[in-house]
C-alpha cells in the first residue's frame, strides 16, 4: 500500500523562492507540494481549499505578513501545521511566531535535509526551532536566570521535577523525542508523559508554548 504523502502548501511572495522549495520537496517521496500562494489572502483560501498538512510560511508577505497569517489559519483550522520560513534571527520574530501558533521556525538558507526533516518532525506532532536559533534566543535569555531564580518559588517552574527540566531543556534545544530518549536513556513513552505532566504544570497546550515559556522565565541556558 502506498504510503500517504504530507500535504505542503508554499506561501512565499518570490515566485522563484516557492518554485526552488517545490522542486526540492518533490524529489521526497513522503511529500506532496499541493498548492503555492503568494500572499496571505491567497494562502487563506487555499488552506480551505486543499487542506494542507503543513504550511511553510514566508514570514515578511505583502499586506498581511506571515506571523499574522499564522494566527488566523489557526484559528480557522487548528490541525494545519505551520511553519515559518525566515531571513530574521531575531528572538523577538521567533517568540511572535510561537505566540501565533506556529510549530516551527526555520532559516530561509536551511539546508534540503534540514528542511524535510523540519516537515516531517512538525507533522508527526512536534515543534522545531531550527537548532542554532534554539541556541541564540537561549543565550540571549540566560541572563535572565538569577533573577528569576526568586520568582520561580511563585511560578508553575517551580512544580516541575529535575528530570522534567532536562526534558525541557532538551526540547528547549531542538531535540525531537528520539533523541531526548536516546541522551537520557529512557523510552519515548516516558519522554512523551513527562512532556505531557510538564504541559499540565505550566499551563501550556504544546512543546513550543513550554519552551517559549521558560525562555521568558530564564530557565534554559
Amino acid at each position: 500500500m502506498e504510503q500517504e504523502r504530507i500535504k505542503v502548501l508554499l506561501v512565499d511572495d518570490h515566485t522563484l523562492v516557492r518554485e526552488g522549495f517545490a522542486k526540492m520537496l518533490e524529489l521526497e517521496p513522503d511529500l506532496a507540494v499541493v498548492g503555492q500562494a503568494s500572499d496571505s489572502k491567497e494562502a487563506f483560501e487555499l488552506v480551505k481549499k486543499l487542506n494542507p498538512d503543513i504550511v511553510l510560511m514566508d514570514i515578511r508577505l505583502p499586506g498581511i505578513t506571515g506571523i499574522e497569517a499564522t494566527k488566523k489559519i489557526k484559528e480557522e483550522s487548528p490541525k494545519v501545521e505551520i511553519i515559518i520560513l525566515s531571513m530574521y534571527n531575531e528572538d523577538e520574530y521567533i517568540f511572535e511566531a510561537i505566540k501565533a501558533g506556529a510549530s516551527g521556525y526555520v532559516l530561509k538558507d536551511i539546508s534540503k535535509d534540514d528542511l524535510v526533516r523540519a516537515i516531517r518532525v512538525v507533522h508527526s506532532g512536534e515543534s522545531l526551532i531550527q537548532p542554532s536559533l534554539a541556541k541564540k534566543v537561549l543565550k540571549e535569555f540566560a541572563h535572565l536566570a538569577k533573577d528569576t531564580s526568586q520568582g520561580m518559588a511563585k511560578t508553575p517552574l517551580r512544580e516541575l521535577s529535575e528530570r522534567e527540566l532536562e526534558v525541557l531543556r532538551f526540547v528547549a534545544n531542538g531535540n525531537s523525542n528520539k533523541q531526548i530518549a536516546d541522551s537520557l536513556l529512557i523510552s519515548e513513552t516516558t519522554v512523551k508523559a513527562h512532556l505531557r505532566s510538564i504541559f499540565r504544570k505550566l499551563e501550556v497546550s504544546d512543546r513550543a508554548q513550554a519552551v517559549a515559556y521558560a525562555m521568558r522565565k530564564g530557565l534554559v541556558e
